[in-house]
């Protein structure tokens, strides 16, 4: 079991690929497209008013060509990963910067820590991807159902995975 595994687990970080995948198939398709995206063991919601056959055909395109080695797909540049990963590094600097004696240099270490939240959040957020949150190895994975449904007064797309792993 990896490190991925034990925090998110298989199916979640699968799904979260596919996600991944699917939301970039459809900005492709749809250029102006403004949606969020959550995964779960379950599968995935797509919170945009989108029509149910084009997130169908993008996310079975999706799945088609990450079993076929696209890898990269599961790698998302908006992934709450790369905010949680800056913010993380954000606070970290700015909880650092309490321990300073002087006004100025809490302000400076402060600014600093900003700064570096703001300049790893990219590049650290997509090896998190990578090996922690997403899983593109996802032979064993099948769409079991897309549908559209509203969500607490919003249209959300929901897809609903399954797998033989369970």
């Amino acid at each position: 079991m990896s490190t991925g595994d034990m925090l998110f687990g298989r199916r979640t970080r699968q799904n979260h690929a596919l996600e991944h995948a699917t939301v970039t198939l459809l900005s492709q398709a749809l250029p102006s497209l403004n949606a969020s995206a959550r995964s779960n063991a379950r599968g995935f919601i797509i919170f945009a008013d989108l029509d149910p056959d084009d997130v169908r055909s993008a996310s079975a395109e999706a799945l088609g060509r990450l079993q076929g080695g696209e890898a990269e797909l599961a790698i998302h540049p908006n992934c709450g990963t790369n905010l949680a990963v800056g913010l993380s590094a954000a606070m970290a600097g700015s909880l650092f910067a309490l321990t300073a004696l002087r006004p100025r240099t809490r302000i400076v270490t402060m600014a600093a820590g900003s700064l570096m939240g703001m300049t790893v959040a990219r590049p650290v957020g997509t090896l998190m991807q990578r090996y922690i949150t997403t899983l593109a190895d996802v032979a064993d994975v099948r769409i079991q159902s897309v549908r559209r449904r509203r969500f607490f007064g919003r249209w959300v797309i929901e897809v609903v995975t399954e797998s033989d792993a369970g």
